[in-house]
């Protein structure tokens, strides 16, 4: 087995003149601190064995008498592979709609699509919206990386585990060494202040590379007091039948219904979703589409014997709200040019020409104040107990802030913060398009990929574009998170038959994979158009996916090979009883088949659980799978 060891620490820093310097702290590092000084700027490390790996952790300190601007600081961990060993490493995405998935090592094409892709799309998806030139993007991951020797089946993960200073990288151009980074964003260090790094977890072992990942999701959610003891979540939600275009007469329809058909769809929760505001800032006041307003149609929720909860995008305004016009002062700014930041585009969030949506500055204590008066209220006067927050990268745009000694990962969570302060302890708060580490400890629910779609979208074109079957990748991808940093969001399940283009091999491929994952179940259809096979296959989908997630706080659901790049992927989670789970997908446009003896799951007997009819199976040799379809699995011990 490989010994993965961090070799030394870099601290790259602007003097008081200007100059970009560098200091070097060398390994070895032991349970004593080992520290190193330049222009009274010093930089001390510690080694600590915990957790099965080691933790390395740091602190920069300003012993000289004049302030400084920290740029990044970079871990460097040799892995012990050989340069010219064949590898492949885990490019863990940015935020909750970001691609995440295996990559080979030093492949002959370095550019990534995103390097010429439009400002708005980097920021979307990136820690830096472009990257330094040692520190390619398509050789990043990001929060933490899986090397894996595909000759001698051995990895090394590289991770933070905590992420409440700073945002942060991990590059492998190489196999024989990772290079972590804590990106500083040349934040003010005072004379006399210190500050401590996020901790950076380093493990070798012959575990597969998502059990590996489960150890380190499991490290940070003990590190920053993860937020995963809130009870399974079943809802509606609005959105992906009726978009920006739900009325308050369509949402007061679905109540009647959902309460009506409570027996054949046990949900219970009804979430509105964007298309209710005044305008993109303005989330306590509604369009002419909601003359009630939100009191009202909270409390006709929870009449209704159901949870209240409501969209919002806290850190994204219009032109034409009510914020943006009255404190202006309350953006991120461009440092050249002094305007606001463009973070998000969508012309049907704005009645004006401008459909750019801008940054709000977390960092700013008038807007934090606001955050928590607003949270308050849509919780203890309004009546909205569930809170799904949207959009949320924006807080971590690059730009001038009100207070220079934040980072921009300290500013998005000082901002999640603020909003959890206001809402109170008991809310449920759902994150979403999200830098992953940031909010851990802090909400209760996370969405863990892109869009879902009433379309399967095309295995040929770029990850991350909303669709099903991107959704999907995700879903599988991350699966170890869950309950181990938060409930994950595994975005909608649509039943319908009508007004989709997924057919039923795609929806039940859909509710297949939310199933496996044990993750929050949440459908979004319009209740009127749904049969009562709906409701069977909802029922179905319910029942299982309580199971799953019963048992996951103890044993991780596990993606059967995280650095897979086919089109038959699968997960697997175990049950109580010693039995298991397992989900079989063929996301690819032609059929496939697997051999069962192949998938190594060590069952005594197989069964396979057809979710559209409840028919039960047993699976011999092989199981075939037509394309865009996936096969649920019992193992029985």
């Amino acid at each position: 087995m490989t010994n993965a060891l961090p070799s030394r620490i870099e601290l790259h820093f602007i003097d008081a003149a200007g100059h970009p310097r560098a200091l070097d702290l060398a390994a070895p590092f032991g349970a004593r601190e080992s520290s190193a000084i330049r222009d009274g700027l010093a930089i001390s490390a510690r080694l600590e064995h915990a957790l099965g790996g080691a933790i390395v952790r740091a602190t920069i300190a300003n012993r000289g008498a004049d302030a400084v601007r920290l740029t990044y600081a970079i871990f460097e961990v040799l892995t012990g592979f050989a340069p010219s060993a064949p590898a492949r490493f885990f490019k863990h995405g940015y935020q909750s709609w970001s691609a995440s998935g295996g990559h080979d090592v030093g492949a002959s094409q370095k550019n990534d699509p995103r390097d010429t892709a439009h400002f708005i799309i980097r920021l979307n998806h990136q820690s830096e919206p472009t990257r330094p030139p040692e520190f390619p993007e398509a050789d990043t991951s990001e929060l933490f990386t899986i090397v894996e020797s595909r000759s001698a089946g051995e990895r090394v993960l590289a991770g933070f585990i905590g992420a409440a200073t700073s945002l942060s990288t991990l590059t492998v151009s190489s196999p024989e060494k990772i290079i972590a980074r804590a990106i500083l964003d040349d934040v003010t260090l005072a004379p006399g202040a210190h500050r401590e790094l996020d901790p950076l977890f380093i493990v070798a072992a012959d575990d597969s590379a998502a059990r590996l990942a489960a150890r380190w999701a499991d490290a940070a959610g003990r590190w920053m007091n993860a937020r995963v003891s809130a009870p399974f979540q079943r809802g509606w939600c609005s959105w992906y039948h009726y978009f920006d275009a739900i009325t308050e007469d369509a949402l007061r329809a679905n109540i009647k219904s959902l309460e009506a058909m409570r027996s054949r769809f046990p949900l219970d929760v009804i979430q509105l979703d964007d298309g209710f505001q005044s305008a993109l800032g303005d989330w306590d006041t509604t369009n002419a589409k909601f003359p009630g307003g939100l009191k009202k149609i909270a409390g006709e929720i929870r009449a209704a014997g159901f949870k209240a909860g409501l969209w919002t995008a806290p850190f994204l305004a219009a032109r034409d709200s009510r914020l943006m016009i009255d404190h202006p002062d309350w953006f991120i700014m461009h440092t050249a040019t002094g305007e606001p930041v463009r973070a998000g585009y969508n012309a049907n969030w704005t009645a004006s020409n401008d459909a750019f949506a801008y940054a709000l500055d977390a960092s700013n204590p008038a807007f934090l104040a606001h955050l928590r008066h607003l949270f308050a209220k849509l919780t203890r006067e309004l009546g909205y107990s569930y809170l799904k927050l949207d959009f949320l990268y924006a807080a971590a745009a690059p730009g001038r802030r009100h207070d220079p000694n934040l980072t921009r990962g300290e500013t998005l969570r000082h901002g999640l913060e603020a909003i959890r302060a206001g809402a109170g302890d008991d809310a449920f708060i759902l994150g979403c398009g999200c830098p992953i580490g940031q909010a851990v400890g802090v909400v209760d629910g996370m969405r863990i990929g892109p869009d879902v779609s009433p379309f399967w979208g095309s295995t040929a074109s770029g990850a991350g574009d909303p669709s099903t079957v991107y959704a999907l990748d995700a879903i599988i991808a991350r699966s170890f998170m869950h309950r181990r940093l938060w409930l994950n969001d595994p975005d909608c399940l649509m039943l319908r038959a009508r007004e989709t283009r997924l057919s039923a091999d795609e929806r039940a491929a859909l509710a297949a994979t939310i199933v496996a994952s044990g993750g929050m179940l949440l459908i979004s259809d319009d209740m009127a158009i749904l049969d009562a096979e709906a409701g069977k296959l909802f029922r179905a989908v319910a029942q299982i996916s309580t199971e799953i997630d019963s048992s996951a706080a103890r044993e991780p659901v596990l993606a059967l090979d995280l650095m897979a790049a086919g089109d038959v992927r699968g997960l697997i989670a175990e049950t109580a009883g010693g039995g298991a789970i397992a989900m079989l997908l063929n996301r690819g446009d032609s059929p496939a088949r697997v051999d069962t003896s192949d998938l190594k799951l060590g069952a005594l007997e197989t069964v396979a659980l057809d979710l559209t009819c409840d028919e039960k199976t047993e699976i011999f040799d092989t199981i075939d799978l037509p394309p865009h379809s996936a096969r649920i699995l019992r193992l029985k011990r």
